[in-house]
This record gives structure tokens, C-alpha cells and sequence, in this order.
């Protein structure tokens, strides 16, 4: 997950229970919460420009482990793409308070992705690697881009996952072989116009629309208490837990809430400014279908992805009903389609 500056980085860590249960929801881990994550040991490093296209591509993994809050906007992001590509992976719902199953890794935020045995970190450096890994798996044999040798994949995964991307007849839900790489390469110079939007929508998706979404699903006491609704819904908490983090978090966020205009330099009403930033997008689409022209490409899917996050919101109607976006949305709907995650029965 990018990592963005605390906004809340001053406050007690007394709070960090309060702190952890508003993470679960949206992310905020990196964007408020950056204390209340510290872990003792020294974090993992995420790759340097997660915006790059990877210089070595990889065979597209046996098995995908996704390592999640469940509407984590940074999680949704990267739910988006491997949905889009039909490639099927685990969830594993990660405690925010505990963060037990990632007791395995010094690095503690999320998204983390295992593909196969290798572990990799941060939302955007996960899309472009798999972006360019589904890229390179679907070109004619006789390329001479070479993809870096890895570990077979246990028998029992390869069949079905191999089929579904590959098979001669893909699902009606989508074409698989329709589906191109817009990637943006690792060197600058190389940059084509469309890699350059790409570009700058990806970034702006991390820098802004996260920020504008945050400021606005707590920016009034009837947003905070609706936010945490939803949040902790989508927990297996006990009723106790869930009530006691619904309400505290709503105090808390909707407190915190009123620093973040200032904090992330939002002027004026920070409704208005969510939706002249939806705007800004949807004239960039112009006459297109998705950014990415016929079929979306990765800044389509993260747009896409952090909105899905807060789906359920009274800010996500207000998107809906006070900008231009929802042509756009709901065509991303039918063209990522259902979810192809999973969860292994214990």
C-alpha cells in the first residue's frame, strides 16, 4: 500500500485500538493511522517506483494469496485488476488490532500478495507486476521478451487456473484475449502519450482521490456513524466488538475529520472538491469508453477499485448522483465482473 504522510501521527497511542478498527475500513492505515501500525521490527522495502513496469517479467503464478482488509481502497485496488483478469486468488482477512496472519512478515500493512513463494508489497507495485506478467503470458510463443524461470505450481492448482486464462473458449464474462497491458515503462524516456495518462491518473488516484475520500466518508457526524456501519458489517466481529468499534471509531474519525482539509490542503466545501476531482476525470475520459480506450487499463482499474471501496456510503450515492461517472462505473462493473477470490474452508 503507498505509503502517505500520518495525519494523525501526533495523538495518543492509547488510541490505538479506535485507530486500528478505522484502518479495517479504508485504508487509513497509511493515510491516519502510521503510528498505530508501527512494528518494532524494521518493515520489509517495497520497490522503489511502484509505478514502473517491471524490467523482468515472471510466469503468472500457481497460487495467489492476497493478504487484506476487506475494503481496504489500497486491497480494492489490486482486487480490481485480478478480478478484471480473471485470476483466481485466496483472501486471507488480516485482524487490524492483532494483524496475526501477518506475523510471518516484518512488513505489516496492507496489501501484501504472495505469488507462489514470492512475496510483494505496495498496491501499485502489485498491479504493475501482474499487469505485465499477464501481458507477457499471453504473447506468441515466439517472442523474445523472456520471462524469468519460477517454480512449478502444485498440479492440483494448475489445470483450472490455466484454463481460465488460457482456454480456447473464455467465459462470457469476459475476452481474454481482448485484455491489453498498458504499462508504463521503466524507463521515462520511453514513455508513449497513453503511458504518460496512465501514469498521471495512477499517481493521482494515491495523492488525491484517496485523500478526498477519507476527508469526506468522516466529514460530518452522520457520515462518521454511516462509515463505521458499513465497516464493521463487513467484519466477522462478535455484536459487542462491532458496536463498541462502530461508535468509538465514529467519535474519533469524526473528530479527526475535521483536521483532514486542512492537513491534505482541501479548500473550501470538501463534497464540492470530491466531486470537481471526479470531474477532472471524467473529462479526461471524453468520448472514451475507460481511459484505456476500448478495454480499461490499470489507472481505470485502481479509479475503479478505491471506489468500489466505499461502494456502500453515502458519499459513494453522492458520487453517483452529483457527477458524471456513472456511465463509466457501471461499465467497469460488467467488464471486471464477479469477484475471483476465494476463501479455503478451514
Amino acid at each position: 500500500m503507498t505509503s502517505l504522510t500520518s495525519a494523525y501521527n501526533n495523538e495518543s497511542r492509547n488510541s490505538t485500538f479506535v485507530v486500528a478498527a478505522a484502518a479495517l475500513g479504508l485504508g487509513v492505515s497509511s493515510v491516519l493511522v502510521k503510528d498505530a501500525y508501527a512494528d518494532a521490527q524494521a518493515p520489509q522495502e517495497a520497490t522503489e517506483d511502484p509505478y514502473a513496469k517491471p524490467t523482468t517479467v515472471h510466469p503468472l503464478p500457481g497460487k495467489i494469496i492476497l493478504y487484506q482488509y476487506k475494503v481496504c481502497p489500497y486491497c480494492c485496488k489490486v482486487k480490481a485488476l485480478l478480478d478484471y483478469y480473471k485470476l483466481p486468488y485466496q483472501i486471507i482477512e488480516v485482524n487490524p488490532l492483532t494483524k496475526g496472519e501477518l506475523k510471518w512478515s516484518t512488513y505489516k500493512k496492507v496489501p501484501v500478495i504472495k505469488l507462489d513463494d514470492e512475496v510483494v508489497l505496495d498496491s501499485s507495485a502489485i498491479m504493475s507486476r501482474l499487469a505485465a506478467d499477464v501481458a507477457a503470458a499471453r504473447l506468441p510463443a515466439s517472442s523474445s521478451i523472456q520471462a524469468k524461470p519460477a517454480s512449478p505450481a502444485p498440479a492440483a492448482d494448475q489445470p483450472g487456473f490455466f484454463a481460465r486464462l488460457f482456454g480456447s473458449k473464455p467465459t462470457p464474462q469476459s475476452d481474454d484475449d481482448d485484455i491489453p497491458f498498458h504499462g508504463v515503462p521503466a524507463d521515462p524516456a520511453a514513455l508513449t502519450h497513453d503511458a504518460i495518462e496512465e501514469l498521471h491518473w495512477r499517481k493521482w488516484v494515491d495523492d488525491r482521490l484517496v485523500k478526498l475520500l477519507t476527508a469526506n466518508i468522516y466529514k460530518s457526524w452522520d457520515d462518521s456513524v454511516e462509515t463505521f456501519r458499513y465497516i464493521t458489517s463487513q467484519t466477522n466481529w462478535s455484536w459487542g466488538t462491532r458496536e463498541l468499534a462502530r461508535w468509538i471509531g465514529a467519535i474519533l474519525m469524526w473528530q479527526v475529520g475535521k483536521r483532514l482539509p486542512s492537513k491534505y490542503g482541501i479548500e473550501g466545501d470538501i463534497r464540492e472538491a470530491l466531486f470537481a476531482a471526479i470531474e477532472e476525470f471524467v473529462v479526461a475520459l471524453d468520448t472514451r469508453a475507460f481511459l484505456g480506450g476500448s478495454t480499461p487499463n490499470v489507472a481505470d482499474l485502481s479509479v475503479f477499485g478505491v471506489l468500489r471501496a466505499v461502494e456502500d456510503t453515502p458519499t459513494f450515492k453522492d458520487i453517483m448522483d452529483h457527477t458524471g461517472i456513472k456511465p463509466w462505473f457501471s461499465r467497469m462493473q460488467d467488464v471486471v465482473g464477479p469477484s475471483a477470490g476465494f476463501v479455503e474452508a478451514l
